[in-house]
């Protein structure tokens, strides 16, 4: 599979000369036979993501969809688009407290990877390969968990006091990265405030998710949760592959994740150019508590006393370990460092939850 993907992007680069960063990424990850072809998400895949750590992570985005369902007037069904959404674990826990809720629900799954839509369709949802399949939402609710720092980026590099970008070219057998000439459009999306020598990520690929948004959101919100900056520079670019880091993205393409974090700031400078507006960026350790992340832990350490009170111990271990694995989530050198962004049609107020996450942010 691999051999299938490098040779590929080795007849590209013969073709045409050194193949941008966001090129390679399209093969690597979205090509047949690329790292998406099967979900590769979760304890027995290459990485796991909120939804996989504790079911309460569904729990309190659903919360947070039913604020934005109050909002728009508690439409029925209520519409909820998932952009990447994976092996299905998330949808599979808000499905389930919407219907706990009594909630009528029209959950569209988008996902690229034939694999995960094979599995999607296990459940209760309509699966789509692409957002351009999607009607217009009027009105709805976009959610997308770690997806933008997966499109294809491009990387700009300072060098003398000039914009290039880095690009892949070959070295005999080898990929290598190429500096060329960065053109001005690119240019313009790069902070200009680069040192010599350092990179930066353009996120080319979540530019063009807001703009397709922006086209098919006619009223309602979208939520995007992710790693990145608020503003600038948001990290470097890695992989992942088996749960460990991988600094070398070039070497066996399709074998590994490529990511990096994501410029929150100008996605969300690029939504309100559209016509959407962007109503703030917070850590998701702060989402997750105005969200009722603490009420949820104090339920469980009531439930863990009443288990060891009535002598069921293991029960009560189990208890433990999932409100230690949860505590990932808001920890803000782990998950909780995510940050969530939620834009909107213009008319529509800022949600509670939000509202309290920006107030409790420290000044500055």
């Amino acid at each position: 599979m691999g051999a299938a993907v490098s040779a590929r992007i080795r007849a590209a680069i013969a073709e045409r000369g050194p193949i941008t960063f966001a090129e390679l990424m399209e093969h690597a990850l979205y090509g047949p036979g690329g790292f998406y072809e099967r979900p590769p998400i979760g304890p027995e895949g290459h990485f796991v993501t909120s939804p996989h750590v504790h079911p309460v992570f569904a729990d309190l985005v659903r919360f947070a969809l039913l604020q934005a369902r109050e909002a728009l007037g508690r439409p029925e069904p209520f519409r909820v688009v998932e952009l990447g959404a994976g092996d299905g674990t998330l949808a599979r826990g808000i499905l389930l407290g919407l219907e706990a809720d009594k909630v009528a629900v029209d959950y569209i799954a988008v996902e690229v990877s034939p694999g995960a839509r094979e599995a999607l369709r296990r459940l209760p949802v309509r699966v789509l390969a692409s957002l351009e399949e999607l009607e217009p939402l009027d009105p709805g609710v976009v959610l997308a968990n770690e997806l933008l720092d997966n499109l294809p980026f491009r990387r700009v590099r300072r060098r003398r006091g000039l914009p290039v970008e880095v690009r892949v070219g070959l070295a005999g057998d080898r990929l290598v990265e190429v500096e060329a000439p960065c053109e001005p459009e690119l240019a313009a999306l790069a902070p200009d405030d680069l040192a010599d020598g350092e990179e930066a990520v353009v996120p080319t690929g979540a530019l063009a998710l807001v703009e397709a948004l922006a086209r098919a959101l006619v009223r309602g919100y979208a939520l995007l949760i992710d790693y990145g900056s608020a503003g600038g520079p948001a990290g470097e670019v890695h992989g992942y592959r088996a749960h460990a880091v991988l600094e070398d993205v070039l070497e066996d393409p399709g074998s590994a994740d490529i990511t990096a974090g994501v410029d929150l700031g100008r996605v969300a400078s690029r939504a309100e150019e559209l016509g959407l507006r962007a109503h703030g960026i917070v850590p998701q350790w702060r989402a997750l508590l105005a969200l009722g992340y603490e009420r949820w832990v104090a339920g469980e350490r009531e439930r863990q006393a009443e288990l060891l009170t009535a002598r069921r111990g293991l029960e009560a271990v189990r208890a433990w370990e999932g409100r230690s694995r949860a505590s990932l989530l808001v920890d803000p050198a782990a998950l909780g460092r995510l940050r969530w962004l939620l834009l909107s049609t213009p008319e529509l107020p800022t949600p509670p939850w939000l509202a309290d996450s920006l107030a409790a942010e420290p000044a500055g």
